[in-house]
């Protein structure tokens, strides 16, 4: 997926308030997930609680390097 820096922002903050446990599904297998749709109708993200910890970590650290590359370039 891509994103203008305004689709970023709004992503980041329509995602960033998302609690795990309140969207919490189970699997067939057992393990907890949680499903992210998104604005493709057929694409949808699926996440454990690990992964869902590390997709935030890691729309932080984008939302960190968007900052530095506005401060250089805008």
């Amino acid at each position: 997926m891509n994103f203008s820096f305004e689709q970023f922002d709004a992503f980041y903050v329509a995602t960033k308030k998302l609690d795990f446990d309140d969207y919490l599904e189970n699997r067939p297998d057992g393990k907890q997930v949680v499903i992210l749709s998104t604005p493709f109708p057929d694409i949808s993200l699926v996440f454990t609680r690990e992964e869902w910890n590390e997709f935030f970590a890691k729309i932080d650290e984008a939302l960190y390097m968007k900052r530095v590359y506005e401060l250089m370039y805008c």
